[in-house]
């Protein structure tokens, strides 16, 4: 079970030597994101790659028993018991911490969304903007905000809970496929509707 977490300014100069993530990575002798693991039998430190993206943010994931860590927007599952991270989502720019259920929701890239919690990504939407986002705020378990489209800022929202989204620049279309909905809360949603 994890204790505590929290990031160095460096790779340490003595102690043993620091997990990379990815392993391959870490075999070219790079610094990336250094984060110390603190769990009920030992102290450790991982190295992790960075993304492109433009957010650094070491937590403790919603179920409390492993971490995140988004090293400069790509997003890592550690567990830390087992010594092992996953990078589950890339380019990462903006982190909206969120409740009921406990996470967060990711601006991916300026273009798309996608809502983490205690089972991992919960939905993703699809592209909502040509090259950006402004406003962005949650109202009345939606997010909403305004997308670009080349030549004015549109108006979207997203349902928190089904990931659901109206209004942005593709309205209707997914082009990329990216759109991954939360398939019960639709369900729940759909039944109150009948």
């Amino acid at each position: 079970m994890i204790k505590g977490i929290k990031q160095l300014k460096g790779l340490p100069p003595y102690g043993p030597m620091a997990i990379s993530f990815p392993k391959e990575w870490g075999k070219k002798g790079q610094e990336g994101m250094v984060v110390e693991f603190q769990t009920d039998k030992e102290t450790w430190v991982g190295n992790f790659r960075q993304g492109l993206g433009k957010v650094d943010l070491v937590q403790f994931h919603p179920n409390k028993s492993n971490a995140i860590v988004i090293a400069a927007g790509d997003l890592w599952l550690v567990d830390a018991d087992q010594h092992t991270a996953e990078n589950i989502l890339s380019w990462i720019n903006q982190a909206i911490e969120v409740n009921n259920p406990e996470g967060w929701i990711f601006s991916l890239q300026d273009l798309a969304f996608a809502r983490f919690g205690l089972k991992g990504i919960i939905w993703r939407t699809k592209r909502l903007s040509w090259d950006g986002f402004k406003d962005v705020c949650i109202e009345n378990n939606n997010l909403v905000g305004y997308a670009w489209d080349l030549s004015q800022w549109c108006f979207f929202e997203v349902d928190l809970a089904t990931g659901n989204s109206m209004g942005g620049v593709y309205y209707d279309e997914d082009p990329e496929v990216l759109e991954r909905l939360h398939k019960e809360a639709l369900e729940k949603l759909n039944k109150k509707r009948e």
